[in-house]
């Protein structure tokens, strides 16, 4: 149950159904590892640890432990320490995964040898790792070596053709290495995909200036334009909230810098992090069911309101927003029982009325 509050982002569920579960069995190190990743999803890092390492007193080979851990300290800057818990991570359980990381704390470092070597042991563990070939693109990127960039990112891309980052990574490439007009779809796929996407659209109008296509070129400069004040805002709301991730306001501020732009998966994530400071905040409550039926989650959408209406059932605009997703969904009856519940609270909505008639149409 505790698992499943989580994935579903009921973070105080998570944690009280946890401490249940600690009552019962105080000596079960999964329950501690669910704590730790709950923390660290709302950004009390310092809880995470030490539910990690609660974990590790239990059970000293616990896989992903170490591993958490080490990532926590490289959300924290603190690069040696990192490497330090990737490392016993590897010892107890090798995979490409840790090595990657590994890899990335060394590049972080400026230690560019041990980070290729880090990033070769990953795909010498598995030759499918798309990570490790993008992250020696990056290097060889960095010193200059446009050629091998092109090559390992190349494999990149063949193992995960969907990944827009990595789609992103390869344009810019094509376009420092003089290939504009080979940049352009790996540009347009991500700006199709993530309209909010600054230096996306930033390259591909330079792409586009580069092969003549001026009008092209400058409409896509100037959407980048217009999107860079949204971009810094998202990244300092961010940066505040991780540093005081107990002030509602930050999460919410975030959350909303981040719907503003079309990141609506980021801005939920945000706002669930607000509700867990402040759990009967109604109108928080209503953002994160809309953006789950924005997103298409009709399902949760629906557990949402009727958790709100659970709370307060006289809040007729719910009762409005349930039913036009059980509409939506197909489910007439519910819609209209929702409709008709609503009307009971306010019997002269004109807007329920409207809808309830379009059902009887």
């Amino acid at each position: 149950q505790a698992e499943s509050a989580y994935r579903s982002g009921y973070y105080n569920a998570a944690l009280t159904l946890s401490d249940s579960a600690i009552t019962i069995s105080p000596n079960v190190a999964d329950i501690y590892f669910l704590r730790g990743r709950v923390f660290t999803k709302l950004a009390r890092l310092v809880k995470a640890e030490t539910s990690y390492l609660r974990v590790l007193q239990l059970d000293p080979n616990y896989q992903g432990a170490w591993f958490n851990i080490g990532t926590n300290s490289l959300r924290q800057d603190k690069l040696p320490a990192a490497i330090s818990y990737y490392k016993k991570e590897q010892q107890t359980h090798p995979s490409a995964t840790t090595m990657v990381q590994i890899g990335k704390v060394y590049a972080d470092m400026g230690k560019v040898d041990s980070a290729t070597y880090a990033y070769e042991k990953a795909i010498e563990i598995d030759t499918k790792n798309a990570s490790a070939y993008m992250r020696l693109g990056h290097l060889y990127k960095d010193s200059g070596d446009i050629t091998k960039a092109i090559k390992y990112t190349t494999s990149g891309v063949n193992l995960d053709p969907e990944n827009l980052d990595y789609k992103y990574f390869m344009g810019s490439l094509l376009l420092l290495n003089g290939e504009p007009k080979a940049s352009i779809p790996f540009f347009r796929s991500v700006t199709n995909k993530r309209a909010w996407h600054y230096w996306a659209h930033h390259n591909l109008g330079q792409a586009y200036f580069r092969i003549g296509s001026t009008a092209e070129g400058q409409r896509f400069m100037d959407k980048a334009k217009e999107l860079q004040k949204g971009i810094q805002e998202v990244e300092n709301w961010r940066n505040l909230a991780n540093m005081n991730p107990d002030q509602f306001m930050l999460w919410v501020n975030l959350g909303n810098s981040l719907n503003n732009m079309g990141r609506m998966e980021e801005a939920k994530d945000a706002f669930l992090v607000a509700l867990s400071l402040k759990p009967m905040n109604f109108a928080l409550q209503n953002n994160i069911a809309n953006l789950c039926l924005m997103i298409g989650d009709t399902n949760q959408a629906i557990v949402r309101y009727e958790a709100i209406l659970s709370m307060d059932p006289e809040l007729v605009d719910i009762w409005l927003n349930l039913g036009v997703v059980y509409a939506s969904s197909g489910q007439v009856t519910e819609a209209r029982q929702a409709w008709e519940k609503g009307l009971e609270f306010d019997s002269n909505n004109q807007t329920l009325k409207g809808y309830l008639e379009t059902l009887n149409q």
